[in-house]
Formats: C-alpha cells, structure tokens, sequence
C-alpha cells in the first residue's frame, strides 16, 4: 500500500514538473513574442510616417502639376486668341491694302521669332 502511494505521489510530481517546465517555456515564448511585435511595432509607425510623407508629397505634386497645366491651358488659350485675332487683320489689310498687308506679315513674321526666342 506505501509502494501504491508512493508511486502515485512519485508520478504527480513528475507530472507537476512537467508542467512547471511547459509553463516556463511558454513563458519565455510569449516574452519573446512580446519584444519583437515591441520591435516591429516601433518600425510600423516608422513606416507609416513615411508614407504619409509620400502622400503629403505627392498631393502637393499633384497640386504643382494642376495648378501647371492650367497656366499652360491659359497661356495657350491666349495664343490662340492672339493669333486669331492677327489673322483678322491679317484678312481685313490683305483685302483693302496690299502694302499694309505684307508690313504686317513681316511683323507676325518677327513677334513669331521673338516668342521662340529662349528666356
């Protein structure tokens, strides 16, 4: 009967270190765990400032190219607008004066040159 009990009471040790072990272990691995989603998290919010950096940075590109294509709109649009209405002229001195019309082509002729002209 000793034997019996001594032998249950050997094996519920066994049993206890046992899981005094598991635990440990598990403990040990969720430490672990622990420091490298600490680790990770730190480099996520580092991330994250950096691409809200790229957005704020590619919104104001974007903004810089608007604001671009709608100068070069006006521009172009004031070109044509000019041109036409040289061309009117144009038209009316070719008409009514033969001499006058060719002193305005010259003229066209150098306003177009001093446009190309790089400043």
């Amino acid at each position: 009967m000793y034997v019996f009990i001594a032998t249950i009471f050997i094996a519920e040790l066994i049993i206890v270190g046992t899981l005094i072990l598991f635990t440990v272990k598990i403990d040990k691995k969720v430490i672990d765990a622990k420091t490298s989603v600490e680790k990770s998290s730190v480099s996520v919010v580092s991330v994250i400032k950096e691409i809200h950096d790229i957005l704020i940075s590619a919104q104001s590109i974007m903004n810089n190219a608007v604001t671009y294509i709608n100068k070069k709109k006006h521009e172009f649009r004031q070109k044509l607008i000019n041109l036409a209405i040289i061309y009117a002229i144009l038209v009316v001195f070719k008409l009514k004066f033969k001499r006058a019309a060719v002193i305005l082509q010259y003229a066209l002729l150098a306003k177009d040159l001093w446009n190309r002209i790089p400043v």
